[in-house]
């Protein structure tokens, strides 16, 4: 395995808050990457090669860090809660020896930190004001730990040093002195730079798709579009617009013979979405044509190039007048046809990938049923109409509250069928259905939620993403036919467990991993042979 772009700081996602111990040894970044629900994670650092040394992972979310004046010693605050209860913790951390000391704040967060000197540490403790006709106050202490030897403070120690005596204070926040170092993202570029790398950071991938010849197209909402090559080269990139009302809309359609790809920019605001559909040269990055479309598009697409740009129903609040008919479109943007899809929000969400057919979850139900309520069924289209091919659901125990997610189409010994994801109310399902009947072949079920599924040579690769259970941040593979698993591999590089986001198989059966991150992780995937 290894990671695209191979830059430093990888693990970070969006860097908060950065400090440097006193010896210029350790960087300590408060950090989260969305989706991986870390909000409470630290990265330490080591500054003579930029590596990862180790993460802190702590329960509640980092209000401030910062290192001792002269020791290796790093001191955190953390704060959870809302306006009717805070709790928090203070935290001391050695990298050396990575060794923590924690203590629990009962009824209030631990907000702001300063070293006065080698001995002092303030701390700042907010504590809401339950006021129903005003509700969101919050009144602020302080108190004082002083420590001859903060290399050895015990949390009995410390706890009694921060719990007494404590002091009503008025907090000037722009007085408020943490780190010394106020934009963290520029000074990671800086040290990057002074050890000859760059750095910037990327926010989570949304979107992979590996073209025939190695290169892959990255779609995340830090930029509209990103062409790398097969050695994990940038080659070219499509900005994001300049206008606040536009935003990516992360979806991508390859044409058929990969000259050029379609993708999604979302216009106007969460009560009056449109789309603005662009279409690219994969050669270098060429806008070539424009399409406007009066809603948020979804897309779907057959191996013969034929289209459709659905209505997402991506509002809030949520539509009250029925959904737009989607369009079927030809590989150069040409209008052949509209389609009446239905009810669809993010539940029927369907994308298949590799699939001769035209599919879609569609609700079925009377027209007064709500739209999370109504039964859904696989349904295939064409120009002509569409066609009920089975429900999505296989049995009565999932629930009404289904979710569609990744599917792929598979033509094997076994017949042709869909590999494809469902989430009900105990987790969420890996399942293969006989196409076009629905007959079950196989099911796996798993706690967290599957991210991404493809296909080759008769393996089906599936990751799944971050949650507490069993097989989170996990590349899954398994033979098509019978749904037997090869291989579990949880996508560790480096110390750092990477939280995936969607998957794509090359032309020659390696894999590309999307993650959270912003990363890329390319698998050269070889199983032993029976």
């Amino acid at each position: 395995m290894r990671l695209i772009p191979d830059d430093p700081f990888p693990e970070i996602g969006h860097p908060f808050t950065t400090d440097v111990s006193a010896d210029g040894r350790w960087i300590a970044v408060s950090c989260h990457a969305s989706g991986r629900g870390d909000r409470g994670r630290i990265a330490v650092y080591r500054t003579s090669d930029l590596a990862l040394w180790d993460e802190v992972v702590l329960e509640q979310g980092i209000e401030g860090l910062a290192f001792h004046p002269d020791l290796p010693v790093l001191a955190v605050g953390t704060e959870e809660g809302d306006e009717f209860e805070l709790r928090g913790g203070l935290h001391l951390y050695e990298p050396e020896t990575r060794r923590r000391t924690d203590v629990a704040v009962a009824g209030a967060g631990v907000t702001a930190l300063r070293w006065r000197d080698a001995r002092r540490l303030e701390v700042t403790f907010a504590r809401p004001v339950v006021d129903y006709e005003d509700l969101g106050r919050v009144t602020y202490t302080r108190s004082v730990a002083e420590c001859d030897d903060w290399r050895h403070a015990t949390a009995e120690v410390l706890a009694a040093r921060v719990s007494w005596p404590q002091v009503s204070v008025e907090i000037d926040w722009t007085s408020i002195k943490g780190p010394d170092i106020d934009q963290p993202q520029r000074y990671l570029a800086e040290v990057a730079a002074e050890k000859g790398r760059a750095w910037t950071r990327r926010p989570g991938t949304a979107v992979v798709e590996v073209l025939r010849d190695g290169r892959m197209l990255v779609a995340h909402t830090g930029t509209l579009l990103e062409c790398w090559s097969p050695e994990g080269t940038p080659q070219w990139s499509v900005p994001l617009p300049d206008s606040q009302r536009q935003r990516n809309g992360c979806r991508l359609y390859v044409a058929p013979d990969e000259e050029s790809v379609w993708t999604t920019v979302l216009v106007g605001d969460s009560s009056d979405r449109r789309t603005l559909l662009y279409r690219f040269a994969l050669a270098d990055g060429i806008q070539l044509a424009e399409l406007r479309l009066d809603f948020p598009v979804a897309i779907a697409a057959r191996t013969d190039g034929a289209w459709v740009a659905r209505d997402s129903r991506e509002l809030f609040p949520g539509p009250r007048w029925p959904p737009n008919e989607g369009v079927v479109l030809t590989p150069s943007g040409r209008q052949l046809a509209t389609l009446a899809l239905g009810e669809s929000d993010s539940s029927y969400d369907f994308p298949v990938r590799r699939s001769p057919h035209l599919l879609f979850l569609y609700g079925v139900g009377g027209e007064d049923v709500r739209t999370e309520l109504l039964e859904k069924w696989v349904v295939r289209a064409d120009p002509n109409g569409i066609e009920r091919l089975f429900p999505l659901a296989w049995n009565d125990t999932l629930g009404p509250h289904l979710r569609g997610g990744p599917a792929v189409y598979v033509d094997d010994d076994a017949g042709p069928g869909l590999v494809h994801t469902c989430t009900a109310r105990d987790g969420t399902y890996l399942v293969r259905r006989a196409y076009p009947g629905g007959a079950v072949t196989w099911t796996h079920r798993f706690d967290t939620r599957i991210t991404g599924v493809d296909v080759h040579g008769g393996l089906v690769h599936a990751v799944i993403g971050a949650g507490g259970g069993a097989g989170a941040c996990e590349l899954l593979t398994l033979r098509a036919a019978e749904g037997t698993v090869m291989r579990r591999k949880t996508l560790t590089l480096g110390g750092h467990v990477y939280t995936p986001t969607c998957l794509s198989a090359g032309p020659d059966g390696d894999l590309v991993i999307g993650t959270v991150e912003g990363r890329l992780i390319m698998i050269n995937w070889c199983l032993p042979t029976d």
